[in-house]
């Protein structure tokens, strides 16, 4: 890499997130720079589990990048840290897992043994987290949730809680 061009860096956990420019010598000033970690630290880049996603590249200079990095290719749309990740922008039902796991709480619990302070405990402390790390969540799918949550809450179900709320949801909050 060209010592004006920037590389960011994007860590959580173990997981890595590169951004290169996609050009052969780049990419393979990057591998060589992941080697020297290597062989500085002891610690070994698992490129079978390592993944490319060119972006608006030619065919050519795509195969040659994949080839220097010694990894596979993946496009758009994917998962990235549990959330769906495009360059384009996504549909509602990406987030179609995202409502499942709050459906599979929901099923868990035993709603019917905490009162309404337990279920409201639950709702914010495990139901809140779920989509929180997101940097942004469609209207759409804060609205879904948003339903099971009162559904829960006022109900003790997933399902409709017509005629059972005692307060306006956004009074809450």
């Amino acid at each position: 890499m060209v010592d004006n061009t920037s590389c960011p860096v994007l860590q959580y956990a173990d997981d890595t997130l590169l951004l290169v420019r996609g050009e052969l010598t780049d990419v393979q000033s990057l591998r060589t720079i992941l080697d020297q970690f290597a062989s500085a630290t002891g610690l070994q880049i698992n490129y079978a589990k390592s993944t490319a996603v060119p972006i608006y590249m030619d065919e050519e200079t795509i195969v040659d990048c994949i080839s220097a990095l010694g990894c596979r290719r993946e496009g758009f749309p994917q998962t990235y840290l549990g959330l769906p990740l495009s360059n384009s922008k996504l549909r509602l039902s990406a987030f179609a897992p995202n409502i499942a796991k709050c459906d599979k709480y929901l099923a868990g619990w035993q709603a019917s043994l905490p009162n309404q302070m337990g279920r409201a405990t639950l709702i914010n402390s495990v139901l809140d987290s779920q989509l929180i790390y997101a940097m942004e969540i469609p209207p759409g799918i804060i609205e879904q949730v948003d339903q099971k949550r009162r559904y829960f809450l006022w109900s003790g179900t997933g399902t409709s809680a017509a005629g059972k709320s005692m307060v306006a949801w956004e009074l809450l909050d």
